[in-house]
């Protein structure tokens, strides 16, 4: 800055040299004229004095700047650390517990470890540790809704680790020996939060916390309401865990009761569930009853009725069957060989179809060339199919029923036939 005020102080006046005294700077050239320099001197001082006189003020505001919001950092580190937690509460709890358990042992080092006192990750450790299965890993709501499930205490422990001794609960409370015996005879669910986290800090307004380390009991006042019932929170200067161990035992037999009246409602509504399994199995099976009885008199109906249609329809086929022909020349002489009958011989109209020949033989087995039952008016609306075919043996020929007789050289004007049963 010396530097600064001198370009910037006025050109002294070259001091008059005193009688005798040797000349400075001495040279043999002549110096420049003084017009010429002044010019040149005002304009470097402009050039470099601006520039310069930026970078002081700015250098000073900065400085200015950051002594003055020095004291909010740490206010801003605890909301930045607020919002980087936002993670699920299982990924917050394990982290906890690990943090917990670092500073447990750190704070224990040096000091003689009380006989009535437990090492943190064996009680808490979430993998292996002996009260691992009573930490509900899930969120504050997953807390309420087992505890009243299962009609059973919930234990809160919000931790600070701003204070001045965040585990000083850790291991005054959560790590002895009486607590822990506590958490085991009355099946305490335990919840760990953080308040650096935006759960621990909601749960904390909700149980409305006002100092930190805090320890909360909550137990459930009826069927449908749970409260907070003890709790323990700030510095322990004259502290006993008798409070937390009445309040335990107060609330107890009342959980019980619940779980009783639970049990009962739970028998009473498998029992009704048993019953109504029961019920259904036996409607069900009277219902599957009565639908195959009604399944076998529907089909006994419909083959008595097929029955009386085929019968109707061979009546009315008997009657239309045409007598046979006494001129030679008129006829057609077949040999049947059938499967009831033995052999017999028939003469048929030449210009009638095959399946007179058809009619003729379902007649004969059926027995019905004698029946004297009056036939049918009309022909029954009714299509009948015949059980067999008819072939010749030498050559093999299948008799179709649509072909004319005399078109069929293999039985006109005479032939062998035989009866076979379709497969």
């Amino acid at each position: 800055m010396d530097y600064i005020h001198r370009l910037l102080r006025p050109q002294q006046q070259p001091l008059t040299p005193l009688p005798g005294a040797f000349p400075e700077n001495e040279s043999n050239t002549e110096p420049a004229p003084a017009g010429r320099r002044k010019p040149l001197r005002g304009l470097l001082r402009i050039v470099l004095s601006v520039p310069l006189i930026l970078l002081y003020y700015v250098l000073n505001t900065i400085l200015f700047l950051l002594n003055t919001l020095r004291p909010f950092s740490r206010i801003y580190g605890f909301y930045d650390r607020r919002n980087k937690h936002t993670s699920n509460h299982a990924d917050d709890l394990s982290a906890l517990i690990e943090s917990l358990g670092r500073d447990s042992t750190s704070s224990a080092r040096g000091q003689e470890q009380g006989l009535n006192q437990y090492n943190f990750m064996s009680l808490y450790d979430l993998e292996d540790g002996s009260l691992a299965s009573q930490v509900v890993g899930d969120g504050y709501t997953a807390l309420l809704k087992s505890a009243s499930q299962q009609g059973k205490f919930a234990m809160i422990y919000l931790h600070d680790s701003m204070l001045d001794a965040p585990v000083e609960y850790v291991n005054n409370i959560l790590c002895t020996d009486r607590f822990t015996a506590m958490v085991k005879k009355y099946q305490v669910l335990l919840w760990f939060g953080d308040i650096m986290t935006s759960e621990g800090l909601q749960v904390a307004n909700a149980l409305k916390v006002r100092q930190f380390p805090f320890l909360g009991l909550l137990a459930m006042k009826n069927e449908s309401k749970i409260e907070l019932v003890g709790r323990i929170e700030g510095r322990l200067f004259d502290y006993s865990l008798n409070s937390l161990e009445n309040k335990l035992a107060r609330y107890y037999p009342k959980l019980i009761q619940l779980r009783q009246q639970r049990q009962n409602v739970e028998l009473q509504r498998l029992m009704r569930q048993q019953q109504d399994s029961r019920f259904q199995d036996s409607l069900r099976r009277d219902q599957e009853r009565d639908q195959r009885r009604q399944a076998e008199q529907e089909l006994q109906r419909q083959q008595q009725l097929e029955e009386e249609l085929k019968k109707q329809w061979l009546l009315w086929r008997k009657s239309k069957l045409a007598p046979e022909p006494s001129s030679p020349s008129t006829l057609c002489r077949v040999a049947i060989r059938t499967l009831q009958n033995g052999r017999i011989v028939r003469n048929f109209n030449p210009d009638l179809p095959i399946e007179e020949i058809y009619a003729y033989v379902e007649l004969l087995q059926l027995g019905l060339l004698n029946d004297e039952t009056a036939p049918p008016p009309t022909e029954p609306d009714y299509h009948y199919t015949y059980t067999f075919k008819l072939i010749t043996p030498v050559p093999r020929v299948e008799l179709d029923p649509e072909m004319i007789i005399k078109d069929q050289d293999a039985i006109f004007p005479s032939g062998n036939v035989v009866m076979e049963l379709l497969d």
